[in-house]
C-alpha cells in the first residue's frame, strides 16, 4: 500500500515537474503567441496554434507554482551568479530562450525529478537507507549540474562552428562589397548563404540594427554574444574601421587572411598534438594485439620444445 502511495506521488510529481520544464522553456515564444492572437483578434481573425492550445490547457495551478518558484529562486539569486548564467546562456546561444532565473528554475526541477526517481528505484530494490541516499544524492547532484554541462558543451560547439565558417562568411562579405552592395547588404547575403549559428547572430544584428540601434553598438552586442576570441577581435577591428572612415573591402581582405593563416596554425597544432593522443589507444590496444600476434608462434613453439 506504502509503495503505492509513493508511485502515484511520483506519477503526479513527474506530470508537474515535465509541465513546469515546458512551460519555462517554451515561456517566450508562448507570449509572443499570445500577443499575436490578441492582435489578429482584434482585426476579427482567429488563429490558434498549437502552442497556444498547449497553453490553454496548463492548469493554472502549475502556473501559480511555477510563478511563485521563480519569484523564490529571483529573490535568493545573487548579482553574480545572475551574471555568469547570462553570461553562459549568451556563450550557448541561449539567452533569447531562457533567462538566468529560468536555468536556474530548470536546474532545481531536474534535480528534484531525479532525486525522487533514484528513492523509488532503491525502495523497490529493497535498498538500505545509507543507499538510498547515497544513490539518491548522488542523482540530483548529477541533475543539478548536468544543465550547466550542457551550456558548456553547446557553447564549445557553436564557438567551432563559427570559427569553422569564419573565413567563408566573410570572404562572401568582401566579394559582396566589391560587387557594390553596402556592407549591411553584404552581411545579409552572406547569412542566406552561409547557415550556423554566426549567420543567426549577424541577423540578430541587423535586426537591432533596424529597430534603431547604431551599427557600432548592434556590432558591440554581437560580440558579446559570441565567446570566440578570434571572432572578437575581428569585430573590434570591424568596429574601429567603421568608426575611422577605413575601406571596408581592404580591412575585410586583411581580417580574412588573418583568419586562414589562423586556421592553419590551428591545424599544424592539431597534427602536433595527434601523435601524443594516438600513443594511449596503441599501448593499451593495437601494441598487445600485435604481440600476441608476433609473439605468439614462437613462445608457442618454444613450450612445445621445451616440454619435448
Amino acid at each position: 500500500m506504502y509503495l503505492l502511495i509513493l508511485l502515484s506521488f511520483m506519477l503526479v510529481t513527474f506530470v508537474l515537474v515535465t509541465q513546469a520544464v515546458l512551460q519555462v522553456a517554451f515561456r517566450r515564444s508562448l507570449k509572443v503567441n499570445q500577443r499575436v492572437k490578441v492582435f489578429m483578434d482584434m482585426n476579427g481573425i482567429e488563429t490558434v496554434t498549437k502552442k497556444e492550445k498547449q497553453v490553454k490547457q496548463t492548469p493554472r495551478r502549475v502556473t501559480r507554482v511555477t510563478n511563485k518558484a521563480k519569484n523564490l529562486i529571483e529573490n535568493r539569486l545573487t548579482k553574480e551568479t545572475e551574471s555568469e548564467l547570462d553570461r553562459k546562456l549568451k556563450g550557448a546561444g541561449l539567452a533569447y530562450r531562457w533567462t538566468a532565473v529560468d536555468f536556474r528554475l530548470i536546474q532545481v526541477l531536474v534535480t528534484l525529478l531525479l532525486f525522487s526517481f533514484s528513492m523509488v528505484l532503491v525502495l523497490l530494490g529493497d535498498g538500505s537507507f545509507v543507499t538510498m541516499v547515497v544513490f539518491s544524492g548522488a542523482l540530483g547532484a548529477l541533475g543539478f549540474y548536468y544543465p550547466s554541462f550542457y551550456l558548456s558543451v553547446k557553447k564549445r560547439k557553436r564557438v567551432e562552428d563559427v570559427q569553422r565558417k569564419l573565413a567563408d562568411f566573410f570572404d562572401m562579405v568582401n566579394l559582396s562589397i566589391e560587387a557594390g552592395m553596402g556592407l549591411d547588404a553584404a552581411l545579409m547575403k552572406a547569412c542566406r548563404h552561409i547557415k550556423g549559428p554566426l549567420s543567426e547572430e549577424f541577423k540578430k544584428a541587423l535586426d537591432e540594427m533596424r529597430l534603431g540601434k547604431s551599427r557600432r553598438e548592434a556590432f558591440k552586442n554581437l560580440r558579446e554574444r559570441v565567446p570566440a576570441e578570434e571572432f572578437q577581435s575581428i569585430m573590434t577591428s570591424i568596429i574601429q574601421a567603421d568608426q575611422l572612415g577605413i575601406g571596408m573591402t581592404t580591412a575585410l581582405r586583411t581580417l580574412t587572411e588573418r583568419i586562414r593563416d589562423h586556421q592553419r596554425q590551428l591545424a599544424r597544432e592539431k597534427a602536433m598534438k595527434a601523435p601524443v593522443k594516438m600513443l594511449f589507444p596503441m599501448v593499451f590496444f593495437i601494441f598487445p594485439s600485435l604481440f600476441i600476434v608476433l609473439l605468439g608462434p614462437i613462445v608457442v613453439h618454444l613450450v612445445v620444445n621445451g616440454l619435448g
